[in-house]
């Protein structure tokens, strides 16, 4: 078996994010939309709110890896206020970063990004630093939602990478 290669780890994580992102989704719909909404003290107040932002997050990260550029950030962007909207978006972004992970053309993977952190200190980083942002920031909210669904009594189950189901190895 060959080595697992930087493509490869942008296909698995993909596909482990979209399987994600359907439990986190339908769990979601099982607690209504009063519950989704209801501020829970959370960094966006809500789990809907946290659902936005990390639709909100992965648009400009995608921005990032196919131009290289992004758009002025605001904290408090919705992208959709109807729960099912969103879900829609979720899935429709998750192909998304699926279909680009899986083209051909990797030469963005040769470039950087230069990027003004909280600290005011401008750093030129790679691109592929970005895909694995995005992943990294999704496991982060997905993790606070999971906190708030165990406290309602659901079971968000398995979070392993390895056990995702249909990985492309």
């Amino acid at each position: 078996m060959a080595k697992m290669n930087f493509n490869d780890y942008g296909r698995c994580m993909a596909t482990y994010n979209s399987w994600q992102n359907g439990v986190l989704f339908d769990l979601c719909a099982q607690i209504g939309d009063e519950e989704r909404r209801r501020d829970r003290n959370m960094f966006f107040g809500s789990i809907h709110n946290t659902l936005n932002h990390l639709l909100y997050i992965d648009l400009r990260i995608l921005g990032i890896l196919k131009t290289g550029q992004a758009g002025t950030y605001d904290a408090r962007t919705i992208v959709a206020d109807d729960f099912e909207d969103l879900r829609e978006q979720r899935i429709a972004m998750d192909k998304e970063i699926s279909a680009f992970v899986d083209a051909t053309d990797h030469a963005w993977q040769d470039d950087y990004r230069e990027l003004m952190g909280l600290d005011g200190v401008t750093r030129k980083l790679p691109r592929q630093l970005f895909l694995m942002q995005l992943f990294n920031h999704q496991t982060h909210h997905r993790s606070q939602i999971t906190s708030e669904l165990h406290k309602v009594g659901l079971d968000y189950g398995i979070t392993d990478v390895p056990l995702t189901p249909d990985l492309p190895l």
